[in-house]
């Protein structure tokens, strides 16, 4: 009796799954679809050099194509949810790849944003009669594809299919590093995109106490510039005696001091930036996140602030960035995984608007400097070292191949640099540039950053500053050109940018500015 039940069951499932075989290959066949007609934009046009890179794109596709089935096959179990959720995802993602192929744009966190705060009649000059035919076709497709699916396909093991669907989506979700590929690129990047934009909204909507004694400003006239530079290591600077030219013109300035001992407790972006921009310290690091940075005060003394961002926001220093008076995204649609041109110098039309705003004023630039991938950081006119990194996979370069497309990028930050300080040399103004961290090139066979190496917490930085905050303050010059070789941390910043901006404030630690000798 039992052998017989067995059997009995066995030929049901057998049964089952043959009716099912045909639902399985209608989720194949769309997954297959989606894969060529949309997870291909976001990998078209990457630079590969050889066979090895090729099969490491592949690899990346068929991870993402992985985590496509799983959600398709969950999506089709249900007609009424699958007539509802494909048409929707179908339309974003031919407007997104739209996009990706015209201007090489992708969805972000600042591109959501930016959408949201511009009116309906600046969004309508962003959509053209190509993008509107594009979007009628994917919508017909989809009518069909939903049609076909309610005439034509019946589920019987529909628990069994939410198991497997369920373990294709965790999987390529929860590779690590690798998980990263897919939250990047369509359809995940959907949902990823505004799940970050929410938690973003929610850290900006969070308060925190302004500082108790008010700053107010002894300067009638003066620009304050701070750079945070990326991934720039101290000792890869002709400027502090590297062989290589990287920076010529910063070489020629007579007001740069560099700094060449300065050092970072961290080597991720998101975590180096919150405790240079506060009062944050080896004692009260606590404060990276619960105290509000210096540009409330530069705000308080009455200051113009403004934040220019050429890379994404981090959820733990966006408060910062919205407490600028002006938020700027520059390359708002770009991401550090599709690999495309992202230059600094985009920042500089920005910058030429704001200056003339306020006779006072803190300008902030967050730039994209020397990240990982260096070929995208630079224009050909700076390509002098030779042969370059052309390949994605970082293994796939000889370590001559990255430290010369690294050098290239300092060379064409030398040039960004320049063109700042140009268009302050006749105003009372200074500059501060800071790396967030150092990056590794090749040491022990490390490279690029995230892990606790010497190299990584050493740092870029150097100040500029023009013939009349000479004039105006013989003082804190003469302290900084003392300061220059001392051994410090970026903590330096926060009291050291106040001084630079002549801000009177009853909590300030001179001390610890570099405009003040002794640095402690």
């Amino acid at each position: 009796m039992i052998t017989r039940n067995i059997k009995t069951i066995f030929r049901s499932l057998k049964s089952d799954f043959n009716c099912d075989r045909h639902f399985f290959m209608f989720v194949a066949i769309i997954t297959i679809f989606y894969g060529l007609a949309f997870v291909f934009a976001d990998f078209y046009g990457m630079p590969c050099e050889g066979m090895a890179d090729y099969v490491q794109l592949f690899k990346y596709w068929l991870l993402i194509e992985i985590g496509v089935f799983g959600l398709f096959l969950l999506l089709s179990l249900q007609k009424w949810v699958f007539a509802v959720s494909f048409p929707l995802i179908t339309f974003a993602c031919t407007v997104m790849t739209y996009y990706r192929y015209t201007v090489k744009a992708v969805l972000t966190p600042q591109v959501i944003d930016l959408v949201l705060v511009n009116d309906m009649r600046t969004s309508m000059h962003a959509i053209s009669w190509q993008l509107v035919v594009c979007c009628l076709i994917s919508l017909l497709l989809s009518y069909f594809v939903v049609r076909y699916r309610w005439k034509k396909i019946s589920v019987r093991l529909w628990y069994l299919w939410i198991v497997v669907a369920l373990l294709f989506i965790y999987y390529p979700n929860s590779r690590g590093h690798l998980s990263t590929e897919v939250e990047q690129r369509m359809p995940y990047s959907i949902y990823y995109s505004i799940d970050e934009y929410l938690r973003t909204k929610q850290k900006i909507d969070e308060e925190r106490d302004m500082f108790k004694n008010k700053a107010t400003a002894e300067s009638d006239s003066i620009t304050v510039v701070f750079i945070i530079g990326e991934s720039l290591r101290a000792d890869h600077l002709q400027v502090n005696g590297y062989k290589r030219e990287t920076t010529p013109m910063l070489l020629k300035e007579p007001n740069i001091v560099s700094l060449p001992n300065v050092r970072t407790d961290f080597t991720l972006t998101h975590l180096s930036i919150p405790h240079f921009m506060t009062r944050s310290s080896d004692d009260n690091p606590e404060r990276a996140y619960h105290e509000r940075s210096f540009i409330s005060l530069f705000k308080q003394a009455g200051f113009h602030t403004s934040w220019l961002a050429n890379q994404e926001s981090g959820d733990t220093y966006v408060y910062f960035m919205k407490e600028a008076d002006t938020l700027s995204y520059v390359n708002s649609s770009k991401s550090m995984y599709l690999f495309d041109s992202w230059l600094d110098g985009d920042i500089l039309p920005i910058y030429d608007d704001i200056l003339g705003k306020s006779s006072r004023q803190l300008i902030v630039m967050h730039t994209v400097g020397s990240h990982w991938f260096y070929n995208s950081h630079f224009t050909k006119e700076f390509c002098r070292y030779t042969p370059t990194a052309d390949s994605r996979v970082i293994n796939g370069n000889s370590v001559e191949r990255m430290v010369n497309s690294y050098d290239n990028t300092i060379l064409y930050s030398d040039w960004f640099w320049h063109e700042v300080i140009d268009r302050l040399r006749s105003k009372n103004a200074v500059i501060i540039y800071l790396s967030d961290h150092g990056e590794s090139l090749g040491e022990d066979g490390y490279f690029t950053h995230g892990v606790d190496r010497e190299e990584q917490h050493s740092v870029a930085s150097w100040i500029w500053y023009s013939d009349r905050f000479a004039e105006k303050y013989p003082e804190k010059v003469d302290a900084l050109k003392k300061n220059k070789d001392k051994k410090m941390k970026t903590y330096f910043l926060f009291h050291s940018i106040i001084d630079a901006g002549d801000l009177k404030w009853a909590d300030k630690e001179s001390e610890k500015s570099v405009f003040t000798a002794p640095v402690v």
